[in-house]
């Protein structure tokens, strides 16, 4: 006769799929800031554009890369990087952050 209980406790069984309350992640890794912060809708996001200069190989390179962080990382991020490396800066809605990091669309700017 089946055991369900049994089958259900077998790990190396594959009739059921065996899901373990530790296995289950409430936080998804779109709800953060570069930083590590959680964002919640509500929230003000800083997007912080910074362009730096290098010379590699004889040759001036300009890197431009941009970081997102809520309000309260925004001193700590500039003390990081630098403020003479910042080019421009400019604050965008948690909601909207959010939705964005869910498509992907920060991932490609």
């Amino acid at each position: 006769m089946f055991n369900y209980d049994r089958a259900m406790a077998d790990t190396k069984s594959h009739i059921f799929t065996n899901v373990s309350q530790s296995n289950i992640n409430t936080e998804y890794d779109y709800m953060f800031d570069d930083y590590g912060t959680q964002v919640f809708p509500s929230d003000l996001v800083m997007k912080v554009v910074f362009s730096k200069r290098e010379i590699t190989q004889d040759r001036l390179v300009k890197v431009t890369f941009a970081k997102y962080v809520v309000i309260d990382n925004y001193v700590e991020l500039i003390d990081d990087i630098g403020i003479v490396y910042q080019d421009y800066s400019f604050a965008i809605e948690g909601r909207e952050y959010l939705q964005k990091k869910l498509e992907g669309v920060l991932d490609r700017e």
